[in-house]
């Protein structure tokens, strides 16, 4: 994973999952932008899993999570603003959950 650009924008618009994406490689610098580009980190999800606030692109405002097989808005159901994914938290629920 390369340095952060929060100022860049977040190169997604929906889930996408490259596991199962036969066009990637294992150098796909498409990857690396959506882990760096356009997001700050706000926590770690069982291990290799990351909670990113969206700060720059069409997506902005909203929680995503991101791992090692790919990303969506978190919860997947209905992407949640951070002001939201907030509120839900600290009232004691899951922060990935829906509800």
């Amino acid at each position: 994973m390369g340095s952060r650009h929060p100022g860049e924008p977040f190169p997604l618009d929906e889930a996408w999952l490259w596991e199962d994406d036969e066009t990637v490689d294992a150098v796909d610098s498409r990857i690396d932008a959506v882990f760096t580009h356009g997001s700050v980190v706000l926590g770690t999800e069982d291990g290799p899993s990351f909670l990113l606030l969206v700060t720059a692109g069409s997506r902005r405002g909203e929680i995503w999570m991101v791992s090692e097989v790919g990303a969506a808005p978190a919860p997947a159901t209905d992407a949640r603003d951070f002001n939201g994914w907030v509120r839900h938290w600290k009232s004691g629920n899951d922060c990935l959950a829906g509800g």
